[in-house]
């Protein structure tokens, strides 16, 4: 009960002083890394970049907790860098920023805080968040990471010049290559392409259909394959 009071308490802290920072204007703001923000004089974002920073994989889940509840109350949008820039650092954690022990064994793989950092980047939306998706679909190996970062871009829905589908495409095209291809990620995936053909200019790049393709008749279970076939119907009649 202790342990539960002090993270509340914590969480109020961080959030309310997140609060009455936005309020005193839009005036632009250095971008931090997460190291220099032990350096700010703002003790909210102290506290987050500790909570982020610590070895303990129940601290990085606070920190989560932390910037869910700003999301929530509208606090935290994709217009602010200094605690953005905790967010990319718990989304790469264990891929761009390891931290390795005895038998260069990586100390710091946790594939769930980067799945539920992902999750965060997609309620947040923004070319911030979609940059740093990229970037977990390019050097992420856990699926179930993989996953939630090509529905979270299909949420924020930005394809530039294809930019976002031709790296889902990439992503679904290694798995489908795989022995036993992750059927979540798949599914995941399709979704993501659906959604971007919807809310974008359509998708013209020949990537993504070979792709779609390659899992339409792929080692996948039925409904996975179905769901291939679908939006393929799809992008040939513009739906």
């Amino acid at each position: 009960m202790k342990r539960s009071v002090a993270i509340f308490l914590v969480s109020v802290i961080i959030v309310g002083g997140l609060a009455a920072q936005q309020s005193q204007g839009t005036e632009e703001r250095r971008q931090y890394t997460i190291e220099e923000l032990y350096l700010s004089q703002d003790i909210e974002l102290q506290i987050i970049r500790g909570l982020a920073t610590a070895e303990s994989r129940e601290m990085k889940l606070l920190a989560l907790q932390s910037v869910r509840s700003m999301i929530q109350s509208g606090t935290l949008t994709d217009d602010n860098p200094a605690l953005f820039i905790v967010l990319e650092s718990l989304a790469t954690e264990g891929t761009s920023r390891q931290v390795r022990m005895g038998g260069n064994r990586i100390a710091n793989n946790f594939p769930d805080i980067r799945r539920e950092a992902a999750s965060l980047l997609g309620e947040i939306g923004g070319e911030q968040s979609k940059n740093v998706l990229l970037q977990i679909l390019r050097d992420d190996p856990e699926p179930m990471v993989l996953a939630e970062a090509v529905y979270a871009l299909g949420l924020i829905g930005l394809n530039e010049e294809n930019d976002v589908t031709t790296h889902v495409a990439r992503v679904l095209s290694r798995q489908t290559i795989q022995t036993a291809p992750d059927n979540n990620l798949a599914f995941a995936s399709l979704l993501a392409i659906e959604r971007l053909a919807q809310t974008g200019d359509g998708i013209w790049d020949p990537t993504v259909i070979d792709a779609l393709l390659a899992v339409a008749s792929g080692n996948y279970i039925r409904e996975v394959r179905l769901k291939a076939i679908d939006v393929i119907s799809r992008l040939r009649s513009g739906r």
